[in-house]
């Protein structure tokens, strides 16, 4: 990569991380982590999960599971920090979709039709 390409790719993430955005997103995303209830309702949500998961490639569907990753799920979806966190990284997202929409333009290559495939 150029030289003069990689500084200016530099000062484009310096400039992403002074985003109302991007910091909004580090701070939900601190309290997420500071959340030990949700951080509890994660992990049984991923452990759960795995263990669906198994049960489905090896043929079985265990109805009881599924409500308990539903019930799992809908504690989280009450979770604040949750929501934050979801809402902040979404925003995030879509800034960073618009930034890249432009460049795509500008070269004239649609780069998130590349990572699609």
């Amino acid at each position: 990569m150029l030289d003069v390409l990689r500084e200016k790719a530099i000062a484009l993430a310096d400039e992403i991380t002074k985003l109302e955005e991007y910091v909004e997103f580090l701070e939900c995303e601190k309290a997420l982590k500071e959340d030990e209830v949700a951080q509890q309702l994660l992990m049984d949500f991923q452990q759960k999960q795995q263990e669906f998961v198994a049960k489905q490639m090896s043929g079985e569907f265990d109805q009881d599971l599924m409500n308990e990753l539903s019930e799992i799920q809908s504690k989280l979806s009450a979770r604040e920090s949750v929501v934050n966190f979801i809402e902040a990284y979404n925003r995030l997202l879509t800034t960073l979709a618009e930034v890249l929409d432009l460049i795509s333009e500008r070269i004239n290559v649609n780069i998130a039709e590349v990572y699609r495939r």
